[in-house]
């Protein structure tokens, strides 16, 4: 997909028709930054309910581990939003004040002008480079052995991972490995506030849909993620470039869930279109 934009934007008709269909929203857009950028924003929390409950019956089948956490243990779930809530408030708040702070002296702009399409595409893909060369060799590091115990352990507790799960980590990982990589970005590429916030989101909905344990048609697959709580090894980025690079993929390559991991389009399970 990124590799599309940069072909498409890298060509000036198509660069064109790209900034005409940004600009004619262009107002739309503007207004809906103008009254995010005066609320000064909010949060938003989604609850599990298929995890919880186990219904409804029929996404069952689209669940990456069959039998897994359904429905999920009240008290091992009760212990993980206790450490995402103090992960997503008591931890994230100072990361986010330095991270503003780091931005403001960076020059990174907080004005009310938006920035072009071109420029957010091309912040968006850096970001993504950032985020996939930070998160791999500081995940990497969480499973050296030592860490691992005293750290990452805490993570694998869920082999069959929730959504919720995707911020339930020791603070000191959640730091280094959750949210540094993630803020880099737009630090060095001095973004604008809104990019900023629109980088944070995808990431936001990207390790929820990785760490969700179903595989649902028409969404992003999660099966490498999975594949990695499952097994404890293989598949430690985010784009799966550098473990490519690294041969750290290649016992994930050889197994089904390798097979399974693309977008599905049909409303056929991936576990029946390539089973077992």
């Amino acid at each position: 997909m990124n590799l599309l934009i940069i072909q498409l934007c890298s060509k000036q008709e198509h660069s064109m028709f790209l900034h005409q269909l940004y600009a004619a929203s262009g107002i739309f857009w503007q207004n809906l930054w103008d009254s995010v950028y005066k609320l000064f924003g909010r949060n938003d929390f989604a609850v599990g309910v298929i995890d919880t409950t186990g219904k409804p019956g029929f996404l069952m089948k689209y669940k990456v581990q069959m039998n897994k956490n359904v429905p999920v243990d009240r008290k091992k779930l009760k212990k993980a939003v206790k450490l995402v809530l103090f992960n997503g408030f008591v931890v994230a708040f100072p990361m986010t004040l330095l991270g503003i702070y780091t931005m403001k002296l960076r020059g990174c702009a907080f004005s009310g002008d938006l920035p072009s399409f071109t420029r957010v595409v091309i912040d968006i893909i850096m970001f993504s480079l950032v985020e996939e060369f930070g998160f791999y060799y500081s995940h990497r590091l969480m499973h050296h052995p030592i860490v691992y115990k005293y750290i990452h352990k805490i993570h694998h507790e869920w082999t069959a991972p929730i959504g919720i799960i995707c911020i339930y980590a020791h603070p000191l990982e959640h730091c280094l490995v959750n949210m540094m990589p993630v803020i880099l970005g737009p630090i060095i590429m001095g973004s604008h506030l809104s990019t900023t916030w629109m980088w944070y989101f995808i990431t936001l909905v990207s390790t929820t849909i990785s760490h969700c344990g179903y595989h649902f048609p028409f969404l992003p697959s999660q099966e490498a993620h999975d594949f990695h709580h499952q097994m404890f090894i293989n598949c430690f980025g985010v784009l799966g470039i550098l473990d490519r690079l690294h041969g750290t993929d290649n016992i994930f390559r050889a197994s089904k869930a390798y097979k399974r991991d693309k977008i599905s389009l049909s409303l056929t399970p991936m576990s029946q279109q390539y089973p077992d």
